[in-house]
């Protein structure tokens, strides 16, 4: 039975390993929600798994990558209905989505998802938490 719960301290020069245990703890999941405060480590997180030219997609929203879809929530234009629709769509389809600000989606995210609560330390470091949600 596969652990549905994965924790980790880690310094960011360690993101290729943290995403590595990631990548092998919930190979088949495409969907990872993303959760902590400003500076926690949320884009770097992605930039880590999908390369270098991730970005925060604070003010364009989305971003396409060949291997993934990066969403921010953060400044997202709540009021505009076709823009939740287009997200839905989004964590319907697409091959590998993260979501920034997860907490401000306004719907259930199919399952399996991958929850990461992302926590900045005193020492500079940071803590990992992750949750499987399964069907």
């Amino acid at each position: 039975m596969r652990e549905t719960q994965l924790e980790r301290i880690y310094a960011l020069p360690e993101l290729p390993q943290v995403v590595a245990a990631l990548q092998a703890w919930a190979p088949q999941v495409s969907r990872w929600l993303l959760y902590g405060p400003l500076g926690a480590g949320k884009t770097a997180l992605v930039r880590a798994w999908v390369g270098s030219e991730a970005a925060s997609p604070t003010f364009s929203y989305i971003h396409y990558y060949p291997s993934a879809v990066h969403i921010d929530l953060y400044r997202f234009p709540i009021n505009i209905p076709s823009r939740w629709a287009e997200l839905e769509e989004l964590l319907e389809s697409a091959p590998l989505v993260f979501v920034e600000w997860a907490d401000r989606l306004p719907f259930s995210v199919p399952l399996p998802a991958v929850q990461v609560f992302l926590e900045p330390l005193a020492d500079g470091s940071r803590r990992l938490r992750a949750h499987l949600q399964s069907a």
